[in-house]
This record gives C-alpha cells, structure tokens and sequence, in this order.
C-alpha cells in the first residue's frame, strides 16, 4: 500500500516540479510574489516518512522518498501536510467509489480541505 501512495506522490512532484519551475521563471520576470508548492496526501504512513523520519525497508522507496524530502528541505516544496481523507480530490480519479471533493470543487470553484497535521519550519 506505501508503494502505491509513495509512486503517486513522487509522480505528482515531479509534475509540480517541472510546472513550478517555469511559474517560478514568469513570476520572476513580472516581479510577482512567489506561488508556493504544497504536497498533500491523506495517507498519514505516508506523511510519517515524508516529515516524521519514517522508514521503509524497500530500497526503491527509500530513494523516492529521499528525493521528497530533499526537495522540502531546500525549500522547493513550502509545506507538506496531511489531509482529510473526506476532501481529497484525486480519490474520485483513483477509488471506486470516490468523495465528492472533485465535484464540489468543479461546480463551486473551491476547495474546502481538513487539514490534519503538517510541519512548522524554524
């Protein structure tokens, strides 16, 4: 199950990577205020070896989640957090029978998330 959340993450980071990185060149050439990347995953054994220092015996997910936690600490990535389960919107592309986050946000343009936990920098 940790696979599975750890390759999502690692497969939506690298998109918010690439995606913030040319925001970051446009925003820099408009002298406008940076836009933060924020990771969110409502899988809290997930979220422990992202923040917390868990750890994995599966050398592949070691090295993925190694490369998380790099990209945070050098302030890439402004904020991990873990969420509600009930108000993640990526559940209606990925579980049978999904929340209704997705549609809400479509139909209102908002996004109402429960935050459960995240980490506080120095």
């Amino acid at each position: 199950m940790l696979a599975s959340e750890v390759y999502g993450i690692v497969a939506g980071v690298n998109m918010a990577y690439a995606i913030g990185t040319i925001i970051k060149m446009i925003t820099q050439q408009l002298n406008l205020p940076r836009i933060p990347t924020i990771v969110c995953t409502d899988s809290y054994s997930l979220y422990k070896c992202l923040v917390k220092l868990g750890t994995t015996k599966e050398k592949r997910l070691i090295i993925d989640i190694m490369a998380i936690r790099q990209l945070y600490k050098r302030r890439e990535l402004q904020k991990v957090q873990w969420i509600n389960g009930l108000d993640n919107p990526a559940d209606a592309m990925t579980k049978a029978s999904p929340n209704k986050a997705l549609e809400t946000f479509i139909n209102t343009n908002k996004l109402a998330i429960q935050l459960e936990e995240w980490v506080k920098r120095a």
